[in-house]
């Protein structure tokens, strides 16, 4: 039985992170090459968990994974 792609126990894939110290979303290919925020230049990043729908929108336009972005469904307020 395998794991879902972005499981807790998985291997470690996402392709966007956040920014430990402004916030913004970085993504894994730029903190590949970059080795940092490209941001504030910052080197400590977190997991996403949340997203706001300007960064929803961001993501889908930059062809990032559609099964990544199902994991931020909509709550309903």
């Amino acid at each position: 039985m395998s794991l879902p792609k972005y499981d807790k126990d998985a291997p470690f894939c996402d392709p966007v992170l956040r920014c430990d110290s402004c916030v913004k979303m970085v993504y894994a290919q730029d903190l590949r090459s970059l080795g940092m925020c490209r941001h504030c230049g910052n080197r400590r990043v977190r997991s996403l968990n949340i997203l706001n729908d300007e960064e929803r929108q961001e993501l889908i336009d930059n062809n990032v994974d559609p099964d990544f972005i199902a994991l931020f469904g909509e709550v309903s307020v």
